[in-house]
């Protein structure tokens, strides 16, 4: 193969292999700001919640009307646990995570039943990552480490959202609190 077919075909391959599907199957560059969901199925004894693939969008607006419209039947096709399939079930965003200060950039909502301190592993995808949280229950606690361990930074005040300051950008876990 010539060189410069090789690096032409080099160069589609990494644009192509940038790119991931959105909810619909439609290709989103990774570079875009995207808005996943994901839904509280169930919770461990640890407390840990047990999450639901996260369903991602180009606009919040998108997010939230798929949020608001999920059955419970649907997120069981997604091969989620059937052991508290409608008690853990969607009924309000618990806490939306953005990469950007204010509210800004790319988000992640995390739908649940209760703000009762069950909490959530950012995962490698949201790792190191939230600069920014909407709080749905009235207090938010963003841990160093993943398991709720480490350094800690509250944002408080329910139907807010508030800018991280020494946790920004080091957030691995995030508790959800109703006082």
């Amino acid at each position: 193969m010539e060189p410069h077919v090789f690096r032409s075909v080099l160069v589609v391959l990494v644009i192509v292999s940038a790119a991931s599907p959105t909810h619909n199957g439609d290709v989103v560059d990774s570079a875009e700001e995207t808005h996943c969901v994901v839904v509280v199925v169930d919770q461990r004894e640890s407390g840990e919640f047990v999450l639901s693939e996260p369903e991602c969008f180009r606009s919040t607006g998108e997010a939230d009307e798929w949020a608001a419209s999920a059955e419970p039947a649907a997120l069981v096709q997604h091969g989620e646990t059937e052991s508290k399939p409608i008690l853990q079930m969607s009924t309000s965003t618990l806490g939306r995570h953005f990469d950007g200060f204010n509210g800004t950039g790319s988000s992640i909502s995390v739908i649940g039943a209760n703000c009762t301190g069950g909490w959530w592993n950012t995962g490698p995808t949201w790792a190191n990552r939230i600069s920014s949280s909407y709080n749905g229950c009235a207090r938010l606690r963003h841990w160093d480490l993943p398991n709720k361990e480490g350094m800690f930074e509250d944002t408080v005040g329910a139907g807010t959202t508030k800018n991280l300051s020494f946790m920004n950008n080091r957030t691995e876990s995030v508790s959800y609190h109703g006082s």
